[in-house]
């Protein structure tokens, strides 16, 4: 007679298959990464013709254009830096990734940053041609004033080459 329980055997089998699910899923949830993309190393951020609103000059920011982005990945974990920003992600089987974190300003009124890359990564075509990574990178700045915070939001397509 069953009761509609589980048996602990059971049970057990299932964690177990939802445990190695989780362990070897990738950046998206697309499919299993056992042979993710290789897109670490170091790449130059470009942003074309897009600028900042005029609320991000106001406080010193700006696009990193030219700037390095270092990115290391172990299987699909990815971790970087952009402006001496640590980021922290996920690469997919597939290629796409995303990137993020934050940076707390200094007392005196620096910015406090928090930036994101969410994109797709393009391997090389041929022997010696360059990965690209394209997507939309994302910063959002805040610093304290006297009278109340001073923000800045800003969302723009990137390119970056790797080096």
């Amino acid at each position: 007679m069953t009761s509609g329980r589980f048996s602990p055997l059971g049970a057990a089998l299932l964690t177990g298959v939802f445990t190695l699910t989780a362990l070897t899923a990738c950046g998206d949830g697309a499919a299993p990464c056992t042979d993710c993309p290789a897109l670490e190393g170091r790449y130059r951020m470009d942003f074309g013709d897009a600028g900042v609103p005029s609320e991000c000059s106001q406080l010193g920011v700006d696009l990193p254009r030219g700037e390095p982005l270092d990115i290391t990945r172990t299987e699909a974990t990815l971790t970087g830096t952009l402006e001496s920003v640590p980021l922290r992600g996920t690469v997919s089987a597939q290629g796409t990734f995303s990137l993020s974190g934050n940076a707390a300003g200094t007392p005196d009124g620096g910015v406090t940053q928090t930036l994101s890359l969410a994109g797709r990564f393009l391997p090389p075509v041929a022997d010696g041609g360059t990965a690209l990574l394209t997507g939309t990178y994302t910063g959002n700045f805040t610093r304290a004033g006297p009278n109340g915070p001073q923000r800045c939001n800003v969302v723009n397509p990137f390119s970056a080459t790797r080096e």
